[in-house]
């Protein structure tokens, strides 16, 4: 299957085979195999936490705050443990935890949470801890500038792809059999996510900063563009995976199937879309600034509108057109900080710990005020704060320009 696959992206890329060997199997690993667990599970997770805590909000924001708190403070001992196995070592390390995520997951229940959630916590900051800077780093290091609006277009498509059979499958899965058996195939996925990672190249990567040093740089003037960028990114995100998929649920009546049903509905028509606009974006240099200047106004409109939905018919208008604005959104975003990470040299590794921190400290903000405004308001009118987010991705472009 890889032999078929590298011939494509060569195409695509422009390069040839040698060049894109690192990218190909980052990408199989990634975004096919472990691509297929997320479809299945991701939007699900934060519902399944929600019923396990009798459906009172402000635990789940809370508890999700915690672990991006706890992502911030371990990343950078993490990247010393990194910088001794190595990258490609440490997305294997991350790919175990992965597993242990979800074996705790299938044990956690109203009776046991106490007792499992700590395990859950170790293994979902391991995770994050060993796997998301390795895989930006080589993502970057990967892929050249000229073609990473295709790339970044390629693997959110991919994403968008198996987004299509995933919710609705998953939905099935649950509604038919539960959540136990939907989190035993998420496991088997990552278990082969996992083995897969084993043959991504080394990188020549190297975490050089302190930890005082790396936390004097997030507030720093040269960087402050990423940080309010990444800051605001990770509010939106916040919203996105935690909040919207429990007020679907609300919506819908606990209709798990359904939800999944429109959720594949809507990614369904989005995928073509996907794929023009990075074409688009590696046109003219400044193609991806002016994108995103518009896209995200757009995009904080569709929050807005969100507020108001009361059907699933209105689910899926409002949906479709937050999804099409996402694109024009997260997109440019993306490769605007990827290209921005290639330009850092030997820091990328540095520069990518700090998108990281930015963008789990808004997710820990952002998270934090939800639940404790959901105590006193609906947590629809909680989708301002990822509208004025979505608007203020725009500090990102103001640096760089």
């Amino acid at each position: 299957m890889l032999n078929r696959i590298v011939p494509t992206l060569s195409g695509l890329t422009g390069r040839t085979a040698k060049h894109t060997h690192g990218f190909v199997e980052l990408f199989i690993a990634k975004r096919l195999i472990q691509g297929s667990a997320v479809a299945l599970i991701g939007v699900f997770v934060p519902i399944f936490l929600y019923e396990v805590v009798g459906q009172q909000f402000w635990y789940v924001g809370l508890y999700y705050s915690l672990l991006s708190v706890l992502y911030v403070l371990f990343i950078i001992p993490g990247m010393y443990v990194a910088n001794r196995i190595g990258f490609s070592h440490a997305l294997i390390v991350g790919g175990i935890c992965s597993v242990g995520q979800f074996m705790a997951l299938y044990l956690l229940s109203a009776q046991t949470i106490w007792y499992i959630l700590p395990v859950l916590t170790i293994f979902t900051i391991g995770f994050r801890v060993f796997h998301w800077v390795p895989f930006h780093v080589d993502f970057t290091l990967f892929t050249s500038h000229g073609e990473r609006g295709r790339l970044v277009s390629l693997s959110f498509a991919t994403i968008a792809f198996l987004g299509v059979i995933g919710p609705i499958l998953a939905g099935f899965i649950i509604q038919n059999a539960g959540y136990d058996a939907l989190f035993a195939v998420a496991v088997v996925l990552l278990i082969a996510a996992t083995i897969s990672y084993a043959f991504v190249p080394e990188t020549p990567t190297h975490f050089s900063w302190g930890y005082k040093e790396t936390w004097k740089k997030l507030f720093s003037k040269r960087y402050v563009g990423v940080t309010v960028g990444e800051f605001a990114n990770g509010a939106e995100v916040a919203v996105t995976l935690v909040v919207w998929p429990i007020f679907l649920y609300e919506i819908l009546n606990g209709d798990v199937f359904s939800i999944g049903a429109l959720s594949t509905l809507i990614v369904a028509a989005t995928v073509i879309i996907q794929l023009l606009v990075g074409k688009y974006l590696d046109g003219k240099d400044d193609t991806k600034f002016k994108t995103l200047r518009w896209g995200s106004k757009l995009y904080a409109l569709g929050w807005i509108a969100r507020i108001f939905v009361l059907s699933a018919g209105q689910v899926f208008l409002v949906g479709l057109y937050h999804n099409i604005m996402r694109i024009f959104t997260q997109t440019p975003f993306s490769a605007i900080l990827y290209d921005m990470s290639a330009e850092q040299g030997k820091y990328v590794d540095e520069f990518t710990v700090l998108r990281e921190m930015a963008g789990h400290s808004g997710r820990a903000v952002s998270l934090v005020a939800i639940a404790g405004l959901s105590l006193f308001i609906p947590i629809g009118w909680t989708f301002v704060i990822a509208a004025l987010a979505s608007l203020a991705l725009n500090m990102v472009y103001q640096i760089a320009r």
